[in-house]
């Protein structure tokens, strides 16, 4: 199948944990460590009204000293979500996380949430997208993802492995392990 056939279908989750925006953020935190995810979609009905992160939790509540038990997700969720059909091409939801800077995207089918895109699930379906999602890692904000100025998320040029961490080495997006291996040769 060619790159460009792949649809949001084709990498999508299709099981999505979802919170009522009721829902306490301690609630919410036991849920991504429960299900080792790094977010919540919340939704009250079909659509799904905003999204929380593990990054939201650290820099809304605990950076802020406030009670993850006394302020609800509705409280702190990212709203005006950026939503895809899942139809659409993976290179086109490659392009539109990159354009507006994000990592997921809730997957809607005429008002309904049906699924959960991700980058990890961009370069795991199709490798050959990463350069999208590195390039705009690398425009918006290069330091966010390690102390080195080149460091961003993708797939490892050597060793093929999806890393948060990856530097650049001869032209060459790299994880640490292979970085070392490279330097000492």
């Amino acid at each position: 199948m060619e790159m460009d056939k792949f649809t949001v279908h084709d990498a999508m989750t299709s099981h999505v944990v979802t919170a009522d925006p009721k829902t306490t953020v301690a609630d919410a935190a036991v849920l991504m460590t429960r299900y080792k995810i790094g977010c919540i979609i919340v939704k009250s009905n079909t659509e799904p009204e905003g999204l929380i992160t593990e990054s939201d939790v650290i820099a809304k509540v605990v950076s802020k000293d406030i009670k993850a038990s006394e302020i609800t997700i509705g409280e702190i969720m990212t709203k005006n979500l950026i939503v895809i059909d899942p139809g659409s091409e993976l290179n086109q939801a490659a392009r539109l996380m990159a354009k507006n800077d994000i990592r997921r995207l809730p997957v809607v089918n005429k008002g309904v949430l049906v699924g959960i895109l991700t980058s990890t699930d961009v370069v795991m379906v199709s490798p050959e997208l990463t350069e999208i999602l590195v390039e705009s890692a690398k425009m918006t904000n290069p330091v966010e993802y390690g102390d080195a100025e080149k460091s961003v998320p993708g797939v490892c040029e050597v060793c093929g492995n999806y890393i948060e961490y990856l530097d650049e080495i001869d032209g060459k997006f790299v994880c640490e392990e292979c970085k070392e291996e490279l330097e000492g040769e």
